[in-house]
């Protein structure tokens, strides 16, 4: 009892730091324009919602687990499956981590300079601490650390309104350096090129949308889970879902989409705020304190992904699928080695991209690509999970649908996003096969690269397991 804390706001902030990115917005408005908010409402109503009510009906389902989605992967397609997609699931965040860590001196440089203006050491060594950090409040403080996630969720939610504000006042001032119109949010589908140009941008909509299921691993310290969980997470749904549209919105009353494509991808952050901070005339001051905001945010992010990765992947998989050191807990129930094996993870890869030289960068970099369709696998497989939840005829006190065929519908919308996403962020329709098999062998071939590393892991550690347990029954006889 003393452990279920955290009220539904509580849990709609936490889920609006993981789950929330500016860079989202400035990104995908710098890539595909204006269309990229309607694509951002469609992926909201057709992908994001749907999934937030199924992990909603999982969570309340159950409530005393706190593995999130490996658990509600595991109540309908059971262990085997459920481990394949948690493998999948560590695979794509473990190369996430370092890259939120070297965010944080990129934001430290603004606060500074003004500006990105950081060399590769001390990049390297502000990251590292970075994960440090993050370190030491996931294994000392994590228990206590749910207040600062809160607060620094509003923090979050309060810079968001600002450049809301922003740029609703530049619009109303007739200063927009857009103009609205109905046509610049519609999708030109006049040739293969733009269609494909649409498919691939749904896709990487879907990443977008990614992380909302860190809210499983904190279903333990909600209050009345059975309620107030699903009340959280759907409001983070339409939350989010809301502010990603009215941000693109924003971001082009300060820029157009050709201004905000001479920026890079590391500083789209900042930059947004930048932008806007020069349209309203508020000088460098105003961009430090963004940066400020964003060093914080950042930090919080890490914390929260780092131990909601733990918990996911090491706190319940039956015993031998992993070395029993990673999935020891301490006393207050901390699985303390599984993240510092984490952060010896990121802070090797840290390490090779900042200081490795050229060419071990590039090889990360390729290693990071391969992942990549990692991350789509556990959406996937929880969608088919959800199916064969439903067709068990389990009960959950909090059901998204009531009858059977429209939870058919609900899970198959979110499998038919899954399945959209995994083949159109590797494959472009407007090419020939040998004009893209660079690509495909990249995804997909990463992809089932990184699947069979982990089918070998199992296999090593379950004969490891049988081997000891074979031993301790012969010592006992």
């Amino acid at each position: 009892m003393q452990n279920k804390k955290i009220s539904t706001i509580s849990l709609v902030m936490i889920l609006f730091i993981g789950v929330f990115g500016f860079g989202n917005i400035a990104n995908n408005f710098k890539q595909v324009g204006m269309p990229s908010a309607t694509m951002l409402l469609v992926g909201s109503v057709v992908f994001f919602l749907p999934l937030c009510l199924i992990m909603a009906e999982f969570g309340s389902y159950a409530k005393d687990r706190t593995a999130g989605i490996y658990a509600w992967i595991e109540i309908g397609l059971g262990k085997k499956l459920a481990y394949v997609a948690i493998w999948s699931y560590f695979v794509a965040n473990i190369f996430y981590l370092p890259t939120l860590a070297t965010r944080v001196p990129t934001y430290l440089s603004f606060v500074i300079y003004g500006d990105a203006n950081l060399n590769n050491t001390q990049m390297a060594v502000l990251a590292t601490i970075t994960m440090i950090i993050a370190l030491v409040v996931g294994v000392k403080y994590e228990k206590q650390f749910n207040k600062v996630s809160v607060a620094v969720g509003y923090i979050s939610l309060f810079v968001v309104a600002i450049f809301l504000i922003g740029g609703f006042y530049v619009f109303l001032n007739g200063d927009s350096s857009t103009v609205f119109t109905p046509s610049i949010f519609a999708f030109d589908l006049s040739n293969k090129k733009e269609v494909s140009a649409v498919l691939n941008g749904f896709a990487w909509i879907t990443f977008a949308y990614g992380g909302s299921e860190i809210c499983g691993t904190y279903i333990d310290k909600v209050e009345n889970p059975e309620k107030n969980f699903s009340r959280g997470i759907l409001f983070s749904a339409l939350l989010i879902g809301i502010l990603y549209v009215l941000g693109i919105l924003a971001m082009a009353t300060f820029g157009t989409a050709a201004e905000f494509s001479k920026v890079s991808l590391v500083n789209a952050v900042i930059s947004g705020y930048k932008f806007m901070g020069d349209k309203l005339g508020l000088g460098i001051w105003f961009v430090r304190f963004i940066g400020v905001v964003y060093t914080m945010i950042t930090i919080v992010a890490l914390v929260l992904w780092s131990v909601a990765l733990s918990k996911s992947v090491f706190s319940e998989v039956p015993e031998g699928t992993f070395p029993e050191w990673l999935t020891a807990k301490t006393e207050t129930g901390v699985l303390k080695n599984a993240l510092i094996f984490q952060t010896i993870l990121a802070l090797l890869f840290i390490v090779i991209t900042t200081l490795g030289g050229e060419a071990a960068g590039e090889l990360y970099y390729k290693i990071y690509d391969m992942s990549t369709m990692a991350f789509l696998v556990p959406y996937l497989f929880l969608s088919v999970s959800y199916l064969c939840f439903r067709r068990k005829g389990l009960i959950s006190p909090f059901q998204a649908v009531k009858n059977t065929v429209g939870a058919y519908m609900l899970g198959g919308l979110v499998m038919f996003m899954g399945l959209v996403s995994l083949i159109f962020s590797g494959y472009d329709i407007n090419l020939k096969i040998n004009e893209q098999l660079a690509t495909i062998k990249l995804y997909y071939g990463g992809l089932i690269m990184f699947l069979a590393i982990g089918v070998v892991i199992k296999a090593l550690n379950s004969k490891t397991k049988k081997k000891e347990t074979l031993m301790e029954k012969i010592l006992e006889d």
